[in-house]
């Protein structure tokens, strides 16, 4: 209750800096003039962006400014007589001269036509400091290559200081609470690539990453089952000349570690680029695991070691070519082999109405998985600026081969003295995407229109087989198809007084073909789905008030919809439900944002309100917990988010952030044992920046108990202290640093309560260590002002993002 009123006061402390920030900040300005700039290239008539604007008046400089990803800007200046430089990567620093006017009743603009230079720079200079963080009505932007922070750290890592995310001990992120989120890569999600979330944040480097974006409410030019939102992960876009390449490495030392050497380069000569990324890693996490399994006269508990480890390879090369001046044309290859291994040695002591049973239980469960993704991607400018067509395809063919192999050896009791259970569970997929957009400038309003079509084809084959049966226990074996067909259209108008208004609609076709062979059934379902998502938003003198309102799905996935039944163990069997419908969202939300001066200040409220909730539920029936999937009667989520990020001195700055969540459900079939119950977490990083470039960083992340329906999960607070310092011109970056230097074991314990019927488990994993981070740039880091786009499931994204894949 204590650390609930601390998060609250934090709410509503934040909301009061932005008050009076907004405050101070008309006052000074209500006697100036409003004056908006564009800077673009005087030959390809293209926005040039975060090109810096420097205004004088005479030798006094009045304000700096940069530009937007429109490449325009907007200031208040007194009227007067003005000189205008413009600084940008291979310009001329062009003077332009400004005569603002004695006229109340004008608002003045201008376009800066700046001549690009032939050759490029040597060495570029930096007039003011970037923010890290940024917004718009659709999103929030946290810039990784802006953080000293974050150079040589896990993405899983980095990730969390993004607003309104969260990741677990495990590394699976949540956004605003909620695991529905949908993790992409420059606008494709990472499941197309058949690369598990949590592992594609530890595997891809994060010096290739750009930025972070927070996509909380999905327009309609995204995918419909952007349930709980998007958290889109866009890498470099630097189109290089010569040959630059970066190594790294990234380990953590301690009773767990993680070694992961990491390389990225890139060569580009005339119309043409190559670039080529990728990391090896080798992890080893030790821990405890603690079971229990309680109903009427029967007790079984479980105590033992647990060790998880692998040695997952990850690569990605792609290609661009300028085919003209128009046209570009983007390919992409990503590849990844990612062997798991998770083992435990468990004494199993079980009391069945007083009779008792001890043995020593060895499992080994190992994961194969592989996976080979290629992308292209075709770009056409057309006869106006921001006018373009896009069409593109994406592949991807997987496997995973899993194998578990588990030994009972029975100490005492009236079982056979042992006992070998061998299931194996081997599988394949497909995946093929075929989409198109298509922009359309009408004056200050865009238009947007888009096509896709997916397709997905799984094969699985199960087997379980026991040493005390002379025959296969069980065999599942089955096929899918999924098809999704999909439209959408998208206006976004530019209203008078600063207001954005945005409104699309969405269409989508799903048919999902399964056919089951070891229960010889079928599932065959096709549904139409209309997808509206409406924005009004309102700039601000130094921010953003937004109200949103969207339409999202969520369709029930394979092993949702498979009746076979898998014994899990001898208490507990699970069967999915063939006919679950797919659950759908009406989400409506109003955020705030304030960024000036030393102040970053996001807030924002949410109701959530679902139909056909997919639920995981367990009933006991004839003493055994029967694990099952249905469409729960109702479900609602009310929330509030915020982020507050400091700058107390030039030094010194203060990041703060959490959430809060009131869920709700009802439904009068099955025992809601946890209901209306609060569900939050919070972060603080303190960050203070020493003389001769030393930074010194300290986080710590607090979550509640999470409650929902028949489950209790209390997740463990992690901490991070870290030092980085870079060397020649940061070419040699350096990091050490402390991870959970406050406890030496985190602690995670699931607990699930059904009537009778009480299943625990906790699992414990040494987690303090040493950590240390090292990268080398060589080769040139000339840049190219060309930018690369690609298909993308979204068009929140106003700058340019790395086709090629990952």
């Amino acid at each position: 209750m204590k650390t609930f009123i601390i998060l609250l006061l934090v709410f509503l402390s934040t909301a009061g800096v932005a008050a009076q920030a907004n405050t101070a900040a008309h006052v000074a300005d209500s006697t100036s003039l409003k004056f908006t700039g564009r800077v673009i290239d005087s030959v390809t008539k293209e926005p040039l962006i975060y090109a810096q604007v420097v205004i004088n008046e005479g030798q006094k400089q009045v304000i700096q400014v940069l530009t937007d990803t429109l490449g325009k800007f907007e200031i208040k200046l007194k009227a007067g007589n003005y000189q205008v430089k413009v600084f940008y990567m291979g310009n001329e620093n062009q003077v332009f001269n400004l005569l603002i006017p004695a006229s109340p009743d004008h608002v003045f603009s201008q376009v800066f036509n700046v001549k690009i230079k032939a050759e490029l720079l040597n060495e570029v200079s930096v007039y003011a400091k970037r923010k890290i963080i940024e917004n718009t009505a659709e999103k929030i932007v946290y810039h990784v290559d802006r953080d000293p922070m974050a150079k040589n750290k896990s993405l899983s890592e980095v990730i969390k200081k993004v607003p309104l995310v969260t990741v677990d001990f495990k590394g699976v992120p949540s956004l605003k609470g909620s695991e529905k989120v949908q993790v992409q890569v420059n606008g494709r999600s990472v499941t197309d690539y058949a690369i598990p979330v949590d592992q594609a944040l530890k595997m891809i480097p994060t010096a290739n990453v750009e930025s972070v974006e927070v996509i909380t409410n999905p327009g309609a030019a995204s995918d419909g089952e952007s349930l709980a939102g998007i958290i889109n992960i866009i890498t470099k876009n630097k189109f290089s000349l010569g040959s630059n390449l970066t190594v790294g490495v990234e380990s953590t030392i301690g009773k767990s570690y993680t070694t992961k050497p990491t390389l990225n380069f890139t060569y580009g000569v005339g119309k043409l680029n190559f670039s080529l990324n990728g990391s090896y890693s080798n992890f080893k996490t030790q821990g405890f695991s603690n079971q229990l399994y309680s109903r009427n006269n029967f007790l079984q508990t479980q105590e033992g070691n647990l060790g998880y480890n692998g040695n997952p390879v990850y690569v990605n090369s792609g290609l661009f070519y300028d085919i003209s001046k128009n046209e570009s044309l983007n390919a992409g290859l990503t590849a990844s082999n990612s062997p798991y291994t998770f083992s435990q040695a468990l004494q199993t002591n079980i009391n069945d109405q007083g009779i008792t049973n001890l043995f020593n239980r060895f499992s080994d469960n190992v994961v194969k998985s592989q996976s080979l993704s290629a992308n292209v991607d075709y770009k056409l400018k057309l006869d106006k600026p921001g006018k373009e067509f896009t069409i593109g395809a994406l592949f991807t063919a997987g496997k995973q081969d899993n194998l578990n192999n588990s030994f009972n050896n029975y100490l005492s009791g009236t079982a056979p003295s042992t006992l070998q259970e061998l299931s194996k569970n081997k599988n394949t997929m497909r995946t093929v995407i075929l989409q198109s957009d298509y922009k359309l400038p009408l004056g200050r309003h865009k238009l947007q229109a888009g096509l896709k079509v997916t397709n997905r084809h799984f094969d699985s084959h199960y087997q379980n087989m026991m040493s005390s049966q002379s025959t296969t226990a069980s065999t599942d074996e089955y096929a899918y198809n999924q098809g999704i067909y999909a439209a959408f259209g998208q206006l976004q108008l530019a209203l008078p007084n600063k207001w954005v208004m945005i409104g699309g609609i969405r269409y989508e076709r799903t048919q999902n073909d399964a056919h089951f062979i070891s229960t010889n059934s079928n599932v065959n379902q096709g549904f139409n789905s209309v997808l509206p998502t409406y924005v009004i938003g309102k700039n601000l003198e130094n921010g953003m008030i937004s109200l949103t309102y969207s339409y999202k799905i969520s369709r029930p996935g394979i092993s949702f919809l498979n009746p076979f039944q898998n014994f899990v163990n001898a208490n507990t069997v699970s069967q999915g439900n063939p006919d679950l419908l797919p659950e759908h969202k009406n989400g409506l939300s109003m955020a705030f944002s304030h960024n000036a001066g030393k102040v970053y200040l996001y807030v924002d409220a949410s109701a959530d309100f679902w139909s056909d909730y997919i639920l995981r539920v367990n009933q006991l029936v004839n003493n055994i917990n029967q694990i099952s999937y249905k469409n729960i009667g109702s479900y609602k989520q009310f929330g509030t988010s915020a982020n507050l990020n400091l700058n107390i001195t030039k030094a010194l700055s203060l990041t703060v952030g959490g959430n809060l969540n009131l869920i709700s459900t009802n439904d009068a079939a099955f025992n809601a044992t946890y209901n209306d119950k609060l569900n939050f977490n919070a972060s603080f990083i303190g960050t203070y920046n020493f003389k001769g470039g030393y930074n010194f960083q300290a986080e710590y992340y607090l979550y509640s108990n999470n409650y929902f329906f028949q489950s209790r999960i209390a997740l463990p607070n992690t901490s991070l202290v870290s030092f980085s310092k870079s060397f020649m011109k940061e070419r040699i970056n350096l990091s050490v640093g402390v991870i959970n230097p406050l406890e030496s074991k985190l602690e995670s314990d699931m607990l699930n309560i059904n009537g009778g019927l009480t299943n625990q488990s906790i699992q414990t994993v040494y987690s303090r260590g040493l950590t240390f981070g090292f990268s080398y740039q060589f080769g040139n880091d000339k840049v190219n002002k060309k930018s690369r786009s690609n298909i993308k499931d979204n068009d929140t994204k106003e700058g340019s993002t790395n086709p090629i894949g990952f």
